[in-house]
């Protein structure tokens, strides 16, 4: 299908499926997630096949990304995992538990990506590489207008996950429309 660069089955083992339960140990075994940008259908698959209390719904704005992920979830069989076709600023589904992302953004924009879709005491789960701090330092005003704190930082080698808790409602507005979040990052 065409739906990342790696040109191995097992360098796309290693930099898909393993990455993606890297830091398994973090998440709840029950929760209710929005995977972003869910593409090839990391980290969602792996960790709905990994905890399967988790009621995962996986968004894309393309549509052979969505096609291929709902053809995957019947093929393994697995319930209580969907895939949506929609880009997220179109997104109108709120009160997420988790939601995820790997690969989607730089964190500032992430942040308007994600964090609009959480509930107050939700987090966010951010797979980043290891230029992570500095991804955060550049987020402080977007943490402050959207509502997020940084809990932690997770570090294996080149991979990082940063899990930022919503501390407190976001206003309705975001995430802004017409590639803004993209364009102009708060």
């Amino acid at each position: 299908m065409n739906l990342t660069a790696h040109k191995t089955e097992e360098e796309s083992w290693k930099e898909n499926i393993l990455d993606s339960l890297l830091f398994l140990g973090e998440f709840p075994e029950t929760a209710k997630v929005l995977d972003i940008g869910s593409g090839c259908g990391c980290p969602a698959v792996p960790l709905k096949i990994a905890l399967p209390g988790l009621d995962i719904t996986m968004t894309d704005s393309v549509l052979k990304k969505v096609q291929f992920l709902s053809r995957i979830v019947l093929e393994l069989g697995l319930l209580g995992i969907q895939a949506v076709h929609t880009r997220i600023e179109d997104f109108k589904e709120r009160g997420f538990d988790i939601v995820t992302a790997r690969a989607v953004a730089p964190l500032p924009t992430l942040l308007e990506y994600s964090l609009p879709f959480l509930r107050v005491g939700g987090r966010l789960f951010a797979f980043k590489g290891s230029k992570v701090q500095q991804e955060i330092d550049a987020s402080a005003n977007a943490l402050e207008i959207l509502g997020g704190k940084v809990e932690i930082k997770l570090h294996d080698g080149a991979r990082s996950l940063i899990i930022i808790r919503k501390v407190k409602p976001t206003d309705m507005k975001y995430p802004r429309r017409k590639n803004l979040p993209r364009l102009k990052p708060l």
